[in-house]
């Protein structure tokens, strides 16, 4: 669709609203759109992964298997035990990273690295100590994806070579200057957590870091987002999110209402993004004819 030049798919972070970016890349795989590159933060990284793993229609099936699991394994849910024994050896978190670690071990062998894949694949994590966002490009993957989803306050931090990491949406939620200085000249943009709602005060631990993670993150996004880059061409694409209605909504929803809901944003991910690139498509003809 998009002619000559480097496709680069930007997959963001936004935790369990993923299911939406599933149907995103239904809607890119159906158009004809492949990528040449591939780039994610945070939940976008586990699903940029795979897709750079396999980036044809047939990895749809995957990423829906992925939600299933993650919602089964109860991957982002606080541990008591977890937690208890993360006090007992100094870790700040109410959980650990071992279903995480569970569940890409059944999309990726245990010493996949980051140059396997079948298209470059980036994706960004926090370091502690440097203050600043680190690329991972190369080596082992599992622990760079871990490093990418390290949500804050719910899991501990990952060290890597000496080095502490948390998630990499604290710092480049959507990585569209990555994808451009590879070489990308056209970007499609899986922006999640588009709905800017209002954020309430926090009043438990965690809600705190909920808090300062989206202030951060939605600065950094809208920052990404209206950066001027001469010669790439950015399409932001719609989530679909406006139009969910919730299934299973409350503190403590059933795996089987998560697993509705997810069915649910994925759809709607599908019939927006789909919508929009037949918009696009719509122009072009118009602007030829």
């Amino acid at each position: 669709m998009d002619g000559q030049g480097k496709v680069a798919f930007v997959l963001g972070g936004g935790g369990d609203r993923g299911g939406n970016q599933v149907g995103m890349i239904r809607a890119l795989l159906e158009a004809g759109i492949t990528p040449d590159i591939v780039v994610g933060t945070s939940i976008g990284s586990v699903q940029g992964a795979i897709l750079a793993k396999n980036p044809t229609l047939s990895v749809v099936a995957e990423l829906s298997e992925l939600w299933q699991e993650f919602i089964g394994m109860k991957v982002m849910k606080p541990s008591l035990r977890a937690f208890l024994s993360n006090v007992r050896h100094v870790r700040a978190g109410l959980t650990s990273e071992a279903a995480a670690r569970r569940m890409l071990l059944r999309h990726f062998a245990p010493h996949t690295r980051i140059e396997d894949l079948a298209v470059p694949f980036v994706c960004p994590a926090s370091s502690i100590e440097r203050a600043e966002a680190h690329y991972f490009d190369h080596g082992p993957l599992i622990p760079a994806l871990l490093a990418s989803c390290c949500v804050p306050g719910l899991f501990p931090p990952v060290e890597l070579g000496g080095e502490h990491y948390l998630d990499g949406g604290l710092i480049d939620s959507l990585p569209i200057g990555v994808a451009a200085s590879l070489g990308a000249t056209t970007v499609y943009a899986l922006r999640i957590r588009q709905t800017g709602h209002r954020l309430e005060v926090p009043r438990l631990p965690w809600q705190l870091a909920h808090v300062a993670f989206e202030m951060t993150r939605r600065a950094a996004v809208e920052a990404e987002i209206g950066r001027p880059r001469p010669g790439v061409t950015v399409h932001v694409l719609p989530s679909g999110e406006d139009a969910l209605v919730r299934a299973g909504r409350g503190p403590l929803p059933s795996g089987r209402a998560e697993l509705e809901t997810v069915r649910r944003r994925i759809a709607l991910g599908h019939a927006a993004a789909s919508a929009y690139l037949e918009r696009l498509l719509d122009d072009r003809r118009d602007a030829v004819g």
